[in-house]
């Protein structure tokens, strides 16, 4: 078996990480090539905190997205059905069910952000796929 040189191995070690391998499956690549366990356990920890910040990072923002959307369409359906007559005309059921469609996906998009927020480590795709 061909050992990689240790800079090669913390990068590829990293990116499986990133890209959502298992840590067994990381752990067993690390000491297979030559790393002890201890700094293989050592270098799984730290990648698996970088990942995880990256997650919440995408969190927030989706947080912030679907609250904003979710907000604004929620505002909006309360002022149209405020203003509109009882006889509804076809545009306006249009608007209406955009409207409603905009904050449907707000709230996908905040409670995605949260559940980013709260438990990282629960993600097991690719940061790239978020």
């Amino acid at each position: 078996m061909i050992r990689m040189k240790p800079d090669d191995l913390i990068v590829e070690a990293r990116a499986q990480i990133i890209w959502g391998e298992p840590s067994s499956s990381v752990h067993f690549f690390l000491t297979s090539n030559g790393m002890s366990a201890a700094d293989a356990d050592a270098k799984i920890k730290e990648f698996n905190a970088e990942r995880n910040t990256e997650i919440r990072k995408t969190g927030l923002k989706n947080t912030f997205i679907g609250a904003v959307l979710a907000g604004g369409a929620g505002l909006l359906l309360y002022m149209s059905l405020e203003h509109s007559s009882s006889i509804m005309s076809y545009r306006s059921a249009r608007g209406i069910a955009v409207i409603v469609l905009a904050g449907l996906y707000g709230i996908w998009k905040l409670v995605n952000g949260l559940i980013y927020l709260v438990r990282p480590q629960s993600e097991e795709r690719s940061i790239t796929e978020l």
